[in-house]
């Protein structure tokens, strides 16, 4: 484990406001590294590393506090950070921190249907609910119901009733936001949703290069930590992988999209602290800051 005085494991709450700090500090460099044409928006370039610095702390906050499976500490909102520049070579923009922290809410209510603390039925309806608001801020996102049911199967009973829940209440916000453009009064042409496969090949990043091999090597200790883990850790790495899953075919078959970087930065963040107890030989789990670190640093030279 990782010594109690690393800066992001402190509970100390002076460390979540270094956190969205330095989160913020750093976006604004990188961005200016990455286009200094932001310049000329000047609401775009401000917003952007307050809501990059402040959705570090909320997805921490979200994952820890209200999943549960996770210890108090800031690792979750650093390795998103740092997943989120490793991944893409453009400037970070408030999308992708308004985007993860959907997602990380998403995570959560997923994780949330194993606590038998929670009503069932409520908790299915807001997974649902939630589905379908991002992906009525993204039309790509409503195949966000794909996983939502098949999350019921991860380490629980399923049965007809509890995925019908699921769909009804994600067609609830689809259907009133329909009938919304369908008056008279409203000029709004409805979104279209329409996902082409068009599967094509380019280089990875350096970025990902580094992420693939950690994804690599995360896959082969799931399997040691699933037998020594308990339930609720168990369900949080299945989780991670149903989510990790879902962002690369989002990557394949929309590879004009963005969408999946935040995406698979909100779950494989969470996926690696999970591992951290159960990396071996233990002198590796020392490596991912810094390679994470060097990653972000090679992206903003290149």
């Amino acid at each position: 484990m990782l010594p109690s005085i690393h800066i992001f494991r402190n509970p100390h709450p002076g460390i979540a406001i270094l956190l969205v700090f330095f989160t913020s500090l750093g976006t604004g460099i990188i961005n200016f590294f990455r286009g200094v044409h932001l310049f000329d928006e000047d609401i775009d370039f401000w917003t952007a590393p307050i809501c990059i610095g402040l959705a570090s702390w909320l997805i921490n906050v979200i994952l820890v506090y209200r999943s549960r499976y996770l210890l108090s500490n800031y690792l979750l909102g650093w390795y998103w950070w740092c997943l989120l520049i490793a991944l893409t070579d453009d400037p970070l923009t408030w999308k992708e921190g308004v985007l993860s922290v959907g997602i990380s809410i998403w995570m959560a209510i997923l994780f949330e249907l194993g606590d038998e603390r929670k009503k069932s039925l409520r908790t299915r309806s807001n997974l649902g609910f939630t589905a379908a608001l991002l992906g009525l801020v993204q039309p790509l996102l409503l195949t966000l119901l794909i996983p939502s049911i098949i999350s019921l199967a991860v380490g629980l009973k399923v049965i007809a009733r509890d995925c019908l829940q699921v769909i009804i209440a994600w067609l609830m916000p689809i259907i009133s936001y329909i009938a919304f453009l369908m008056l008279p009064f409203i000029s709004l042409n409805p979104f279209i949703f329409n996902i082409q496969p068009n599967v094509s090949f380019r280089w990875p990043l350096f970025g990902e290069y580094i992420v693939l091999i950690w994804a690599f090597f995360a896959l082969s200790q799931t399997l040691r930590a699933l037998t020594n883990a308990k339930k609720p850790k168990r369900r949080g790495l299945l989780i991670s992988w149903l989510g990790i899953g879902y962002a690369i075919l989002l990557s394949f078959f929309s590879p004009n999209s963005s969408e999946y970087i935040p995406i698979l930065a909100v779950f494989f963040g969470p996926h690696l602290v999970n591992l951290q107890n159960y990396i071996y030989p233990k002198k590796l789990q020392y490596w991912l800051t810094p390679s994470f670190l060097l990653a972000a640093l090679v992206e903003i030279i290149i």
